[in-house]
C-alpha cells in the first residue's frame, strides 16, 4: 500500500477530533473482551491508520502528530514498516522512555477520546489525573472504511475424553471460589476462560479456537451472552441459558447482587454497567491453568506428534539444502501440511514465524508474499518458531538451524541451549513465582553482556490461547503481562531465550515445560520442571566444549527421551526413524 494513504487517513481522524474538542485519540490493539489476539473486526482500525501490521501495539493520535506504542519484540519489524509514514515508533518499556500514560499527562493531552469497550478500568486509571482532565468515549470507527463484520462460524463441544471435569464441577468451584470473595455471581468477559467453562470451542479468531461470548454464573444458573446461530443444534439449552450478544448490557445493568469481575479482563463500559461490583482477580484463571490428569496426559500425546512435525522439517531442510534454497514461505507451508497430516491437529496455534538471518531478531517476524528471505547454505540462522491445536492440546515449540559454519553463531546458540537447560533443570520451592526463576535463564547471558528484551517463557493453554496467564518467566512486571502467578503443579509453561543480533540474525530455542512434585523436607515441598516438547535441535550449533557436565548430561538424557517418545510412532518410516537416532545420538566430549 502506498504509506501516503496513512497521511490522509491520519488527517481525516485529526479533523473529526478537532471539530469533537479530543486533544488525543487512543486506538489499541485488542476487543471488547481484552483479548492478546482478536478477530480482523477488531484489529482494523489500528492497521487502517497505521502502517505497522504486528498484532500488539498501541496507536495515538493527537491534534498534530501520532504515535506507536510497542515492546521491544516488534521494534525492529516496526521501525520498517513505519518509515516514511506520518507515525513515530515509541520503544514501549525501555528505560526512560515514558509510559503512554506519562506522556499523556505531562503534555495535557485532555479532553482523551478512547472507545471505553476496548479497555479495562485499570487502563482509564492509568491515564486519568482529576476531574479537569476529561476521558470522553467515543468510537471513531465510522471513519474506516470497509469494516469487516463479526465472525458467524459454529462453535463445537469437546469430548468428554479431552477433559477431566465435568461442566457442573467447573460451575460448583467457581460459584465457591466467587462467594469466598464476598460476591454472590461471577461474570466472565475473557474468551478463554468462557470456552473453558462451557467445555466448547469456536474459530472466531484466528489460531485460538475461542468464540465471541460473554458469561454470567449464578446460582439461578448458568447464562450466555452469544450469537445464536453459532451454536450447534445439539447445544445445550437446558443447562445453559442462551442470550443473543447484545443483551449483555441490560442483563448486567439489572442485576442487584454482588457480582465478581476481573477489573483487568472486563472493559470499562461494562464495569460502569454493573451497581454492585466486587473486584478480584478471575477465578476461572487460575483454575483453567492448572491442567487435569486428562488434560496432561493429551498434552503430552500430541507433543509426540507435534515433535514429529518439526523432525520432518529438519529432515527436509538437510535434505533440501545443500541443492536448492528454500524460502521462509516454503517452511511455513511444509510445516503446516506435515502437521494437519495428523486428523489429531485442526489447526496452527499461530502464524508460523520463519525467519532466515536478519529476519531472526524480529521477534514476531512474519513472511508474507511481497516480502520473505530464502535460507541458503550461506546463510547464518533459520529460526523457525511454530505450533499446533490439537484435539487434546496446544503446542509451541523453536527451533534455529544453521546453514554455514560460523563460530560466532555456534557460541550464541550453545550459549541459549545452556540457558534453557539451567532453568529446566531448576527446583523450586512451592510459592516461587516463574518471575523468582527467570534469572536462573536469563544469567547465562548477562554474564556477557547481552539480553533478549522479552519474557523468558509463557504459559500455554490448553486448545486455548497459546499465551495463558497467570504465570510467565520474566525478571520484571509487565502492565501488559498478566504473568506473575506462583507456579502450581498441572502448570505448562515454555522456556524460549536466544540472542538477537539486529541487522544479522536471531537464535531461539524453545521447550514446553510442566510443573510437578519433586520431593518434600522439613524446610517445605519443592517443585520441578519435565519437559514435554520431543525434538532434536540442530547439532551443528551445539558446541559441547562450552557446556558443563551437568548440562551435557541433561542434554544426553534430553535426547534419549526424544528418541523413547517419538521412535514408536515412525516405526513404518525406516528413513525418517534412521534420522531421528542419528540427531538424539548422545554426544560425548
Amino acid at each position: 500500500m502506498d504509506k501516503t494513504v496513512f497521511e490522509h487517513r491520519i488527517a481525516a481522524l485529526q479533523r473529526q477530533m478537532r471539530v469533537d474538542g479530543i486533544r488525543a485519540y487512543v486506538i489499541p490493539a485488542t476487543d471488547p473482551h481484552l483479548s492478546e489476539s482478536y478477530c480482523d473486526r477488531f484489529g482494523a482500525m489500528r492497521k487502517y491508520f497505521c502502517a505497522f501490521t504486528g498484532q500488539d501495539g498501541t496507536l495515538l493520535v493527537t491534534q498534530d502528530e501520532s504515535f506507536l506504542y510497542t515492546d521491544g519484540r516488534y521494534w525492529v519489524a516496526a521501525e520498517i514498516e513505519l518509515n516514511n509514514t506520518p507515525t513515530r515508533l515509541v520503544r514501549d518499556g525501555k528505560p526512560g522512555v515514558p509510559t503512554l500514560g506519562e506522556f499523556l499527562r505531562k503534555n495535557e493531552l485532555y479532553p482523551l477520546g478512547l472507545d471505553a469497550s476496548l479497555f479495562s478500568i485499570s487502563d482509564l486509571r492509568s491515564f486519568f489525573l482529576d476531574d479537569r482532565h476529561r476521558i470522553v468515549d467515543v468510537d471513531y470507527s465510522f471513519l474506516v472504511e470497509g469494516l469487516p463484520s463479526l465472525p458467524k462460524a459454529k462453535i463445537f463441544r469437546l469430548s468428554d475424553g479431552l477433559l477431566s471435569t465435568t461442566l457442573e464441577e467447573r460451575v460448583s468451584s467457581l460459584l465457591d471460589a466467587t462467594r469466598n470473595k464476598g460476591a454472590d455471581s461471577l461474570f466472565l468477559s475473557a474468551l478463554d476462560e468462557v470456552s473453558y467453562v462451557l467445555g466448547y470451542r469456536g474459530s472466531d479468531i484466528a489460531y485460538t479456537p475461542v468464540f465471541y461470548a460473554y458469561l454470567f454464573l449464578s446460582a439461578e444458573g448458568i447464562h450466555l451472552f452469544v450469537d445464536p446461530d453459532k451454536l450447534p443444534e445439539d447445544f445445550d439449552r437446558e443447562r445453559i441459558q442462551v442470550h443473543p450478544y447484545e443483551e449483555v448490557f441490560p442483563f448486567l445493568k439489572a442485576r442487584e447482587e454482588r457480582v465478581l469481575i476481573d477489573p483487568r479482563k472486563t472493559n470499562a463500559r461494562i464495569y460502569g454497567a454493573l451497581r454492585h461490583k466486587v473486584l478480584s482477580p478471575s477465578p476461572c484463571a487460575l483454575q483453567k491453568a492448572v491442567k487435569g490428569p486428562v488434560e496432561i496426559e493429551n498434552t503430552k500425546r500430541v507433543h509426540e506428534l507435534d515433535g514429529i512435525a518439526v523432525l520432518k522439517l529438519m529432515k527436509f531442510l538437510e535434505d533440501n539444502l545443500p541443492e536448492r534454497p528454500i524460502d521462509e514461505l516454503e517452511v511455513c507451508d511444509f510445516l503446516k501440511a506435515v502437521r494437519l497430516l495428523s486428523s489429531a491437529c485442526y489447526d496452527l496455534s499461530f502464524a508460523t514465524i520463519a525467519a532466515v538471518d536478519s529476519n531472526g531478531p524480529m521477534m514476531h517476524y512474519e513472511p508474507t508474499v511481497e516480502s520473505h528471505s530464502a535460507f541458503t547454505k550461506d546463510s547464518l540462522t533459520l529460526l523457525v518458531d511454530s505450533g499446533g491445536q490439537y484435539y487434546g492440546g496446544t503446542t509451541d515449540i523453536t527451533r534455529t538451524f544453521l546453514g554455514r559454519e560460523d563460530a560466532e553463531v555456534r557460541h550464541d546458540f550453545t550459549l541459549t541451549l545452556k540457558s534453557q537447560i539451567r532453568l529446566s533443570r531448576t527446583v523450586f520451592m512451592k510459592g516461587c513465582s516463574g518471575h523468582a526463576l527467570d534469572l536462573a535463564a536469563r544469567e547465562v547471558h548477562w554474564k556477557e553482556g547481552l539480553d533478549y528484551k522479552c519474557g523468558t517463557g509463557h504459559g500455554v493453554g490448553y486448545m486455548g490461547p497459546v499465551h495463558e496467564g497467570p504465570i510467565g518467566f520474566r525478571y520484571y512486571n509487565s502492565p501488559q503481562r498478566e504473568d506473575s502467578g506462583i507456579l502450581e503443579p498441572g502448570h505448562v509453561i515454555t522456556v524460549e531465550p536466544g540472542v538477537y543480533k539486529t541487522g544479522r540474525y536471531g537464535i531461539r530455542l524453545e521447550n514446553e515445560l510442566l510443573v510437578v512434585p519433586a520431593f518434600e523436607t522439613e524446610d517445605g515441598t519443592f517443585l520441578r520442571f519435565e519437559t514435554i516438547t520431543y525434538c532434536p535441535y540442530d547439532r551443528k550449533g551445539i558446541d559441547v566444549a562450552l557446556l558443563d557436565d551437568e548440562e551435557l548430561l541433561w542434554l544426553n538424557d534430553y535426547l534419549r527421551l526424544v528418541e523413547e517418545k517419538l521412535a514408536p510412532h515412525l516405526a513404518g518410516d525406516p528413513e525418517l526413524l534412521d534420522y531421528l537416532r542419528r540427531q538424539c545420538a548422545p554426544f560425548t566430549r
